[in-house]
C-alpha cells in the first residue's frame, strides 16, 4: 500500500528531474552530426578506393612492394576523385576522370541527408550550419590525406586539394542537407513562375542534349571500332592490362561525352597544340595513342556540320516540354527560353572546364574543348531551337498543349 501511494510522487519527481531538450541542445548536436557525417563520407570513399587499388596491386607484378605503396596510391586516387591535380616531375596532370567525381559527391550527399534528418533540421540557417561544419571537417581530412598521399614522384599540392575538396564538400553536403531537411520543395515553390518554368525547360533541353550526344559518341566508336581496339591491344597486351585499361576508359567516359558535345556544338576540342577536331577540321595530325581517341575520324565527314542541328533539336524539346505545362505570353516565353538556354550553356562551360586539361607535355599538354566558346555555342544553338518552337507555337496555338494545363 505504501509503495503504491509513493509511486506517483516518485514518477513525478523523476519527470521533474528529466531535462527537457531545448533548442540549444538541438543546435549543439548539429555540429557533432556534421563532423560525423563528413568523417564517414571521407572514410568510406578512402575505403572503397583502397580496396580497388589493393586488389589491383595484388594481381599485378608489384605485389611485393608492401602495403604502404597501395595505401598511398589509394590516397592519391581519392584526391584525384575530388579533381585535385597531380604533379609528377615537371608535368602537372589536370585532365582527370569525371566519373570518379561521382563517388565523393554521392557519399557527401548521403552524409548530409543523414545529418539533417537525425537533427530534425528544417530551416536554412540550420542547414548552413551543418554544411559549413561538415565542409570544414572534410577539408581538414583531405589536407591530412594530401600529406601522406603520393606514389613515386606523383603527389597533389595542398592548396588545390583544399580548394577542390571545399567545392565538392559544399555541393555534396548542401544537396544532401537540403533533401534531408525537406526544404527543396518549399524553396522551389517560392521561386517566381518564370524561374520554375525556365528550370524545367533547361532540364528537358539538357537531358535531350545528353541523350543525343551519347548516341553520337556510340556511333563514332562503332564506326572506328577496329582502330579503337587496335590501339587498346597495343597499350594493354595482357588480360589484366586490358581490364585496367577498360576501367580507366570507363572513368574517362564522361570526359568523352563532353568532348563529343563540343564537337557537336561546332567549336570542337583540342588534342595537343596543333590539332583541333571539329566538324569543319580534320583530326589528321599526330594524335596521342589513347584508345578512345581512335574514334576521331582522319578527315572531317562532309555531313559533320549537320550535327550542329542536335543542340537545336534539344532546344525544341525544352520548349515543347515548357508548352506542355501551359501557355505563357510570348514575351515571357521568350525570356524563359533564353534563360533556359543560358543555363544549359553555363552548365556546358563548367563541364568543359572540368573535362579539359593536361596529361603531360608535348602532345598531351593541351587536351579538351574551350569552355567559353563551347558554352556560347551551345547557348546560341539551344536558344535558336527553343525560340523557333515558341514562335511556331504562338503562330499555331494548337501545337501540343494539354487542355487541362493550368
Amino acid at each position: 500500500m505504501t509503495s503504491m501511494l509513493e509511486r506517483p510522487a516518485t514518477e513525478q519527481a523523476s519527470a521533474t528531474r528529466r531535462p527537457l531538450r531545448t533548442r540549444a541542445d538541438v543546435v549543439a548536436t548539429r555540429p557533432v552530426a556534421a563532423v560525423t557525417a563528413a568523417i564517414w563520407a571521407a572514410g568510406v570513399g578512402l575505403l572503397v578506393l583502397g580496396v580497388v587499388v589493393a586488389l589491383a596491386w595484388a594481381v599485378s607484378s608489384r605485389g611485393e612492394d608492401g602495403i604502404t605503396t597501395p595505401l598511398r596510391a589509394a590516397s592519391t586516387l581519392w584526391l584525384v576523385a575530388h579533381h585535385a591535380p597531380v604533379v609528377t616531375g615537371t608535368a602537372t596532370i589536370t585532365l582527370l576522370p569525371l566519373l570518379l567525381l561521382a563517388l565523393p559527391l554521392l557519399l557527401l550527399a548521403r552524409a548530409g541527408r543523414w545529418a539533417a534528418r537525425i537533427t530534425s533540421t528544417t530551416t536554412v540557417p540550420d542547414v548552413a550550419l551543418i554544411v559549413l561544419t561538415g565542409t570544414a571537417t572534410y577539408v581538414s581530412v583531405a589536407f591530412l590525406v594530401s600529406q601522406v598521399a603520393g606514389i613515386a614522384d606523383a603527389s597533389s599540392p595542398p592548396v588545390p586539394v583544399i580548394v577542390w575538396s571545399t567545392v565538392v564538400a559544399l555541393v555534396g553536403l548542401g544537396i544532401g542537407a537540403l533533401q534531408g531537411s525537406g526544404l527543396v520543395t518549399p524553396l522551389a515553390a517560392r521561386l517566381p513562375l518564370l524561374v520554375r518554368r525556365g528550370a524545367l525547360a533547361a532540364a528537358a533541353s539538357g537531358a535531350a542534349l545528353v541523350a543525343l550526344v551519347g548516341v553520337v559518341a556510340v556511333v563514332a566508336v562503332a564506326l572506328r571500332w577496329s582502330t579503337v581496339t587496335g590501339l587498346a591491344r597495343g597499350v594493354a597486351p595482357g588480360p589484366w592490362d586490358m581490364l585496367g585499361l577498360f576501367l580507366l576508359s570507363l572513368a574517362y567516359l564522361p570526359n568523352l561525352l563532353v568532348w563529343t558535345l563540343a564537337y557537336v556544338a561546332g567549336p570542337g576540342f583540342a588534342v595537343g597544340a596543333s590539332v583541333v577536331v571539329s566538324p569543319f577540321s580534320a583530326g589528321s595530325g599526330i594524335l596521342p595513342g589513347a584508345p578512345l581517341l581512335g574514334a576521331i575520324p582522319p578527315e572531317a565527314p562532309a555531313a559533320a556540320p549537320l550535327l550542329m542541328l542536335l543542340p537545336v533539336l534539344a532546344g525544341l524539346v525544352g520548349a515543347a516540354v515548357l508548352r506542355r505545362r501551359g501557355t505563357l505570353a510570348l514575351r515571357d516565353e521568350v525570356v524563359v527560353d533564353v534563360g533556359a538556354a543560358a543555363a544549359v550553356g553555363a552548365a556546358t562551360g563548367v563541364l568543359c572546364l572540368l573535362a579539359s586539361g593536361s596529361l603531360g607535355s608535348a602532345r598531351l599538354a593541351d587536351l579538351g574543348p574551350d569552355a567559353l566558346v563551347t558554352g556560347l555555342a551551345v547557348f546560341g544553338l539551344v536558344a535558336a531551337g527553343a525560340l523557333l518552337w515558341s514562335l511556331l507555337a504562338h503562330a499555331l496555338p494548337t501545337i501540343w498543349v494539354r487542355e487541362d494545363a493550368p
